[in-house]
């Protein structure tokens, strides 16, 4: 099994973001897909390690990745809009584990979302 097979199941197919699930369908007929993410990414040496990835649903995804931007966020997803958005996104997938659970914990209360274990 890869790692960044393990990593998702390790996250249980939820967006450590935003908590949507894999295969989550939207009124809209959009499927949530989660993907590995690399926290500190590979063109900048990050290896394809547990420690270094996270979960993120396809959306969370688009928003550290500018090649991305356009696609997702149409004539929006411009540097100047996105880059305050990245950066606080950058400042959680930094943090260490203990301030990532309080933080996404804070987030998850905030938008209802309830995890699926007590380990989340």
């Amino acid at each position: 099994m890869s790692t960044k097979t393990r990593r998702k199941q390790m996250d249980y197919h939820q967006c450590q973001i935003c908590g949507d699930h894999h295969g989550k369908e939207y009124p809209s007929k959009i499927t949530v897909q989660v993907q590995a993410h690399h926290i500190i990414p590979s063109s900048e040496g990050g290896k394809t390690e547990l420690n270094n990835l996270i979960t993120l649903c396809d959306l969370c995804h688009a928003v550290v990745t500018p090649q991305r931007w356009k696609e997702y966020f149409g004539e929006a997803g411009i540097p100047q809009n996105m880059e305050s958005i990245k950066r606080e996104f950058n400042e959680y997938l930094t943090s260490n584990d203990e301030k990532r659970k309080r933080i996404k914990e804070r987030v998850w209360n905030l938008f209802g979302i309830k995890p699926r274990n007590k380990n989340h």
